[in-house]
């Protein structure tokens, strides 16, 4: 187990410049396939943002939640899941969409999933200019408190990498695992507090289970350096569950790494 994890950090530590060079073509492939090009990177969450703004907000007539308009809280979790959805999505195809490569040369396999998570590092960073305008817009500016979203960001990637290691493996020995995937994200959407308050189902056992949802952790850490200014110590049983399960997935996803990383071109 821990040669495993050697094997990844070291692979990862010694081709951070090859992680950062693979992250910046993807980027610059994406833009050279339309005429906006960075636009879209501004576009597209905004017209997500807006459309669940619309059906939640305006349609269901969603109330404000406590002094805090409903958009601009919707947004302080939204933020969160324009970030990691696509990383455990496109981190789950990270190994196969590479296949062409891997086949011609030697390839530090597990380095793939890192370069996923700071590809989609940057559309995030996008989002968050469009949040401060719209927050500053709302009367909620930039505050001490938002250097919590530096720890926050870091959960984050080591979550979305943690469990890469492990869906892009079995990505690689049943093509099913992306579409599972696919489909658990679409559920999770609605099943995490994003778009609605967790306190209309209470403070029971429904709350504990929700809370137990680790990017659920994220969602509120974020919101709380947004608002509400709690402090890491108030979700302590979010935190120990969160880093408990992402250790797991990083333990499993690098033992999975290390024992078929000279059966990757077999399993194509």
């Amino acid at each position: 187990m821990f040669t495993s994890i050697k094997y990844v950090l070291t692979e990862n530590l010694q081709n951070i410049h090859r992680i950062r060079s693979i992250a910046k073509y993807e980027i610059l492939a994406d833009m050279r396939d339309s005429k906006l090009g960075v636009f879209w990177n501004f576009a597209n969450p905004v017209i997500q943002v807006l459309t669940y703004w619309f059906v939640f907000g305006y349609v269901f007539n969603r109330k404000d939640v406590g002094e805090i308009p409903y958009l601009v809280w919707m947004l302080g979790g939204m933020v969160v899941w324009f970030f990691v959805s696509p990383c455990i999505t496109d981190g789950c195809n990270a190994v196969f969409r590479k296949v062409d490569v891997i086949t011609k040369m030697k390839f530090p396999v597990s380095i793939l999933p890192m370069t996923v998570v700071l590809e989609k590092l940057f559309d995030h960073v996008c989002l968050m200019i469009i949040l401060v305008v719209v927050f500053a817009a709302q009367g909620f500016y930039p505050s001490w408190h938002w250097l919590g979203l530096v720890y926050y960001l870091l959960c984050t990637i080591i979550f979305s990498v943690s469990l890469s290691l492990t869906t892009s493996v079995l990505n690689m020995l049943a093509r099913d695992t992306r579409k599972l995937i696919l489909a658990c994200m679409r559920m999770l959407l609605y099943l995490t507090p994003i778009l609605w308050n967790i306190e209309k189902v209470g403070y029971g056992l429904v709350s504990k289970i929700i809370s137990c949802n680790p990017i659920y952790y994220l969602v509120q850490g974020y919101r709380d350096c947004f608002f509400y200014h709690r402090g890491f110590l108030a979700y302590s049983w979010s935190m120990a569950w969160f880093w408990g399960f992402t250790a797991v997935l990083f333990f499993f996803g690098s033992y999975m790494m290390y024992k078929f990383k000279t059966r990757f071109i077999d399993l194509i």
